[in-house]
């Protein structure tokens, strides 16, 4: 299974960090009794080693704050940034025998007056809806170097540039959503995530801590776009 703690300490440069990363295991658990629910593990050891890390949680899309509340069936573990959509855990995948790694869901009806009109539907599982997140904070903000282009014009984003980021970088796979696709160059040294309407992309974003291999990558795939 993907370790997204070990992949995200790589590309926010968190292995040497001086300041605590993560929030108290009492705190946690504090959170776990009054929720009446067990987090997953994935979940826990995530808050313990990165859940303080503003850039990372709460950059962009909100992600993994507490208090953690419960809505209706499920777990409320994230908000996206426009406060338009959440992600949370159903409780029953709560349950021992899930909880290595539960499936993440979105719901953008959350507040609908009946709890039976919200619906919700699948993401990521936890792990990898975890680096996913990470990655989407950090080419949105959350790393020291980052770059978005949009393409709003048909010629903005070169149509082979999928097939341009496969020969420099290597896809996350595991990541692969319809309209989505991440890669990741240097062990994470540098991460790019590419939006997709059917097979023409239509939205890249890049990121990194290091100005050298953001400005590397920038070169090696000539995009005029500003950063």
């Amino acid at each position: 299974m993907l370790n997204p703690i070990r992949a995200i300490k790589l590309l926010y440069q968190l292995e040497n960090h001086p300041e605590p990363l993560g929030v108290s295991q009492v705190m946690i658990e504090q959170n776990e009794q009054t929720l009446g629910v067990q987090l997953p593990a994935g979940l826990y050891h995530y808050l313990l080693a990165l859940g303080n890390i503003a850039s990372l949680n709460s950059g962009f899309n909100h992600l993994g704050l507490l208090p953690l509340e419960r809505l209706g069936d499920h777990l409320v573990i994230g908000k996206t940034c426009d406060n338009d959509g959440v992600w949370g855990i159903h409780v029953d995948d709560l349950s021992p025998k899930k909880q290595h790694n539960p499936m993440v869901q979105m719901s953008r009806n959350f507040d609908a007056i009946e709890q039976s009109e919200i619906h919700w539907f699948d993401e990521l599982p936890l792990a990898e809806f975890l680096l996913a997140q990470a990655i989407i904070n950090g080419v949105n903000g959350g790393l020291r170097y980052h770059a978005q282009i949009y393409d709003f014009d048909g010629r903005s984003i070169p149509a082979d540039l999928s097939e341009k980021l496969q020969h420099i970088a290597s896809e996350i796979i595991e990541l692969r959503q319809p309209h989505e696709r991440y890669f990741q160059a240097e062990d994470f040294g540098v991460v790019m995530l590419l939006g997709m309407d059917e097979s023409i992309p239509n939205a890249f974003m890049i990121g990194s801590q290091d100005e050298h291999k953001f400005n590397d990558y920038i070169q090696q795939l000539v995009i005029g776009f500003e950063h």
